[in-house]
């Protein structure tokens, strides 16, 4: 007969992650946001291809706006976009159109500026928005940032950098306190 030794778990001295994560979800996204809206990229939708592209040789996403004083979201540049519009599908010679995708290229032309690029069918939240119901979000849509918007004006957009980075600092704040606690209870 074989006997089965349940192995001993070890006694973890760190903080409750899970019961801090279900705390971390029901924070708004405006606490987590990155709001230094200088910090962040935008062009008008008339703004010229190559002026988009030095952009994006710093950055991985560009928002536009309809103009710089009103922040009116309008659409994105990402990287992908722009590997789209440089290194395009191939079509086969004898195909006239092209269905069921929006076709966009640099080697075939028409493409002049931010509007010619720019994606539009964005995923937005608002700045009240839980964490949870945000990074929901971003997983059903496979994405690692989405634009925090107020009445269809832009005021910051969440990332998932943004995200750990804060997640990093309550957890290592929780780890603060519980050792606090210890003190306190050792006196």
């Amino acid at each position: 007969m074989v006997k089965f030794i349940k192995p001993r778990t070890a006694q973890r001295s760190g903080p409750d992650i899970s019961r801090i994560l279900k705390q971390f979800h029901q924070i708004d996204v405006e606490t987590v946001m990155k709001s230094n809206m200088w910090d962040m990229s935008f062009v008008t939708p008339k703004t010229p291809v190559e002026e988009v592209i030095g952009i994006l040789s710093s950055r991985k996403h560009i928002w536009v706006v309809d103009d710089m004083k009103s922040m009116r979201l309008m659409g994105c540049i990402t990287e992908r976009d722009l590997v789209e519009i440089i290194a395009p599908r191939k079509i086969d010679p004898y195909q006239f159109t092209i269905s069921g995708s929006h076709f966009r290229s640099m080697l075939f032309g028409g493409l002049e500026n931010a509007e010619d690029m720019m994606t539009t069918d964005l995923v937005t939240i608002y700045p009240k928005t839980t964490i949870g119901k945000a990074l929901t979000k971003m997983k059903r849509h496979h994405l690692k940032r989405l634009p925090v918007v107020r009445k269809g004006k832009i005021v910051g957009e969440l990332t998932m950098k943004s995200i750990l980075l804060q997640f990093k600092k309550v957890l290592r704040w929780s780890q603060i306190l519980d050792d606090q606690k210890k003190l306190n209870g050792a006196s």
